[in-house]
């Protein structure tokens, strides 16, 4: 079972490109439902305390269904294959990014990647919400954060709020850069940062006021973690090698990371002595409801960058309907990523 864990997020890990939203909704097509790892009830629990807790919501949650599956030593192999793969070929990459990613043909393949990964997330979010007859207060929780997420509020602050509207209500029926330097700046991202891995690129520009990383560095390592598969986090990966090498990708990348190992095992420990607490459940049930508004936010942000005229809408409609019929997710993207290289090439020539 534990290789399982661990060969299970190598893998996501591996072919996870496109971000947090992204993320989630393959963990919810491999994993969630009926005999599979866990509930869609538990996954969305699983949503809410990853929005709630410091450090990369999709990587916590991954560890949160490891967890799941096996316990702590699932926790921790969780964490390692989701994050190991990336961070391996964002090292990999690093020094060849800026000759290559500006490639017609390469961006070509990553705009047939863009929307059929807009599909995928649109398919995740119709199969975690409920039946509106059933549910209709996760319906109206999905929509309180939605729209709380589209007039800015941090996505933290979203859920926290959203759990304890609940909560209320069910309860009235119930320098120079030194190695240190490097490590201690990454450890306080990692144990600060809220939301998804996008609020990093703020945080990362204090590197640029310290002289660690000129403007231009900063925007190519955020531009590789985009690029790479798996955690967005990654970049940290890529701005500490280009601080300081090899040495800095270890300890950016040990840095940003450790406190969501920690916190997150924290939360499931927590979470599972208090089961059955009515007013735990009532938060949870809250919190979940507006992860969904917050996916179907990241959604809206995905299609505004993406789908610039009505042939790329079309496009993503096709994929929508190849993986309702059930058409593996890995298939989609190949032939999506296949398609747009073609069409750069035949535009270029």
């Amino acid at each position: 079972m534990l290789l399982e864990i661990l060969r299970t997020f190598a893998w996501f890990g591996l072919i996870a490109f496109g971000g947090p939203a992204v993320h989630i909704a393959l963990f919810q097509k491999f994993l969630v439902g009926e005999g599979k790892w866990v509930s869609r009830t538990e996954f969305m629990q699983m949503l809410a305390l990853a929005n709630l807790i410091p450090g990369p919501n999709s990587t916590e949650t991954a560890m949160l269904l490891g967890h799941a599956r096996g316990g702590m030593r699932g926790l921790v192999l969780a964490g390692i294959g989701f994050i190991t793969p990336a961070a391996l070929v964002t090292l990999g990459l690093v020094a060849l990014y800026r000759e290559f990613a500006h490639s017609p043909i390469v961006q070509g393949a990553f705009l047939g990647l863009r929307l059929a990964v807009m599909a995928l997330v649109a398919q995740a979010l119709m199969a975690l919400l409920p039946d509106p007859r059933k549910e209709s207060l996760t319906w109206m929780l999905a929509a309180f954060g939605l729209i709380l997420a589209a007039l800015g509020l941090p996505e933290r602050s979203v859920v926290l709020l959203a759990g304890l509207v609940l909560t209320v209500g069910h309860s009235r029926h119930l320098l120079v850069l030194e190695p240190l330097s490097l490590f201690w700046f990454f450890l306080l991202v990692g144990s600060t940062l809220f939301g998804s891995g996008y609020v990093l690129v703020g945080l990362l520009g204090d590197m640029v006021r310290r002289g660690w990383l000129s403007s231009d560095q900063l925007l190519n390592a955020v531009s590789l973690g985009q690029f790479t598969p798996g955690p967005f986090l990654t970049t940290a990966t890529a701005a500490g090698y280009l601080a300081a090498g090899v040495p800095g990708t270890i300890l950016a990348t040990l840095g940003i990371f450790l406190p969501s190992f920690i916190l997150t095992a924290l939360v499931a420990r927590l979470v599972l002595r208090s089961r059955g607490n009515a007013a735990l459940d009532s938060f949870l049930q809250g919190a979940a409801g507006a992860a969904l508004g917050l996916m179907a936010w990241a959604l809206w942000l995905l299609g505004k960058d993406t789908l610039s005229g009505i042939v790329e809408l079309l496009l993503t409609l096709l994929a929508l309907v190849l993986l309702q019929r059930k058409l593996p997710a890995l298939v989609v993207l190949g032939i999506f990523a296949l398609s747009g290289t073609l069409r750069a090439i035949i535009k270029f020539t």
